[in-house]
């Protein structure tokens, strides 16, 4: 019997040194921190691509709906208009900020962090309807009539007269009030902060509670959004907090880091009193 075969120490060693310096490697790839507004026209291109679905029951829209619980609550279709109007809207202003109030810089980011943006602003563009699934596809009629989801799509009641004014529920009036006043909150800081002097203490009043209040304003227009397009019976839009908490804890994260460094920069007792991103709480 021939003796049990050794293994290489050698060459599990070198194994190892091969994917740890692969993994250096990817870690070191970085992309010109200008990136950013690719997640905007990311977003707007989606929602352009989503909305006309939508509207005319074409594309994708039916084959993804189709697998949606016919008992799940379900957004309204006046909900669905309204809540897709408001990410456009969300992605163009961005886009623009990312345009107008950019400098030159040589920032860079990791190619992960701008990967899982593309990946984020892709998915919001799906989740802000993807709970008024039962309702774009009209399960019901479906499962009735035996239609195919196109067939049934097609017998469905959505037409422009989605898109006529008619009077807004409490929720829809609250949650785009509240998507209006974070939007301008957000915006009047990123022209503050691209109007400041590099390596400046900001001194605007949306600064005094807290040192990234456009932050702050960004989960707010995220609540805005899980409140206007939650489902009946709900305070909320589960996919859309579950986007929310992402955001919150990556900016968060961003927030304490940004703090730190005024800290280094100024001294802690210029910032001691203001929070990180939420005024009183962090």
């Amino acid at each position: 019997m021939s003796p049990p075969a050794k293994t290489s120490e050698k060459g599990t060693n070198t194994t190892k040194i091969h994917t740890t310096g692969l993994l250096d490697s990817f870690a070191e790839l970085k992309v010109p921190h200008s990136w950013f507004a690719s997640f905007y026209v990311l977003s707007v291109l989606a929602s352009c691509f989503w909305g006309p679905q939508i509207l005319f029951k074409t594309g994708l829209v039916p084959y993804i709906t189709a697998s949606g619980s016919e008992n799940a609550s379900t957004m309204t279709l006046q909900q669905v208009m309204v809540a897709w109007a408001l990410m456009l809207v969300q992605g163009a202003r961005r886009l623009y900020e990312s345009l107008a109030f950019s400098k030159p810089s040589s920032s860079q980011m990791w190619v992960g962090h701008w990967a899982v943006g593309v990946w984020f602003y892709a998915m919001m563009s799906v989740a802000i309807w993807i709970e008024g699934s039962r309702e774009l596809l009209s399960l019901s009629m479906c499962k009735t009539l035996s239609l195919t989801p196109t067939a049934a799509l097609e017998k469905s009641n959505f037409t422009f007269k989605h898109f006529l004014f008619t009077g807004p529920t409490i929720r829809t009036f609250v949650g785009t009030l509240l998507f209006m006043l974070a939007s301008g909150l957000q915006h009047d800081c990123h022209a503050y902060l691209a109007s400041l002097k590099k390596y400046t203490l900001p001194e605007h009043p949306a600064f005094s509670l807290t040192l990234c209040p456009h932050y702050f304003a960004e989960c707010l227009i995220y609540i805005a959004l899980s409140v206007t397009a939650a489902p009946s019976g709900h305070l909320i839009n589960r996919t859309i907090f579950c986007a929310l908490v992402f955001v919150a804890i990556n900016l968060g994260v961003t927030a304490d880091g940004t703090k730190t460094w005024y800290e280094q920069k100024f001294g802690k007792e210029k910032v001691d009193s203001r929070a990180r991103m939420i005024p009183f709480l962090y």
